[in-house]
């Protein structure tokens, strides 16, 4: 079956999150394909070049390689970040589902230079702007405590990780709930959460347990698919440097450098 790139970015994604009672874990789709080995550069003295992304086969690998692990309950898991952005050119902006900012602010574009975005600070807004009061967590771009509240008001009990790109170069904060402990039938656990992402603009609430990994849209953005019954791959997550997609016990590095003082001061800032 054809699938379009946005479903399959759902497949792909790893899910890690840290949950009470059971620990640090990993669970992504499997698709049952087994891991490719990547080849070993020649042993000898090279200068280290610049960090990047590991390849998918290095992250896969590695996963592979790791006891598999059962979960015991259904986890409702819900990302946490801010407004929905376009990826592609032609679809229409979502925008920010708390309605403080039109989707035109977010989408025009300016001939001053811009500032990667900030929290309270406007998406876009030209080098020099005076800052605004920042956002409540509510409302700024990383919600997870927002959405961890209004998760445990309603009663469960939160994990918190994020969901991850399969090379691990990008990562969206996530919070995590029992099933079991949100509503007295799964149905209900579900509508429960649905109406938490909704509220704080998240696009999808995701299932993981026994019975594998759903996708459901909460219907802030119309490019999520449902995606329900795929089979679900879960070890636990020993890696010592989430960063480069191994377990070694070698240093974590991150993406870029070779990393001078400046440098890294400011990746700190």
């Amino acid at each position: 079956m054809h699938l379009d790139d946005h479903a399959a970015s759902w497949r792909d994604q790893l899910i890690e999150l840290s949950l009470p009672g059971v620990g640090a874990v990993t669970a992504r789709v499997d698709d049952g394909s087994p891991a490719v080995e990547a080849s070993e550069d020649e042993p000898g003295f090279r200068r280290r070049e610049p960090t990047v992304p590991p390849a998918r086969e290095t992250v896969r690998r590695t996963l592979a390689a790791r006891p598999p692990l059962e979960l015991e309950h259904t986890w409702l898991v819900v990302p946490a970040l801010g407004p929905v952005l376009p990826v592609e050119e032609g679809v229409r902006l979502v925008g920010d589902l708390s309605g403080l900012r039109p989707p035109v602010e977010v989408r025009g574009e300016s001939a001053l230079p811009a500032r990667p975005s900030r929290e309270g600070a406007e998406v876009g807004a030209p080098i020099g702007a005076p800052r605004r009061r920042p956002l409540s967590p509510r409302w700024g771009w990383f919600r997870v405590p927002a959405v961890a509240a209004a998760l445990r008001a309603r009663g469960g009990i939160v994990g918190r990780g994020a969901l991850v790109g399969p090379r691990r170069e990008w990562y969206e904060p996530a919070v995590a709930t029992r099933e079991d402990l949100l509503g007295a039938h799964p149905d209900q656990a579900l509508e429960s959460a649905l109406a938490a992402a909704r509220e704080l603009g998240q696009v999808a609430v995701l299932r993981i347990g026994p019975d594998g990994l759903d996708v459901h849209p909460t219907g802030a953005d119309p490019r999520v698919p449902v995606l329900e019954g795929l089979p679900l791959q879960v070890t636990a997550r020993p890696a010592q440097c989430p960063l480069q997609g191994e377990d070694g016990c070698g240093p974590c590095r991150p993406v870029g450098g070779p990393w001078i003082r400046a440098s890294q001061e400011a990746q700190v800032d």
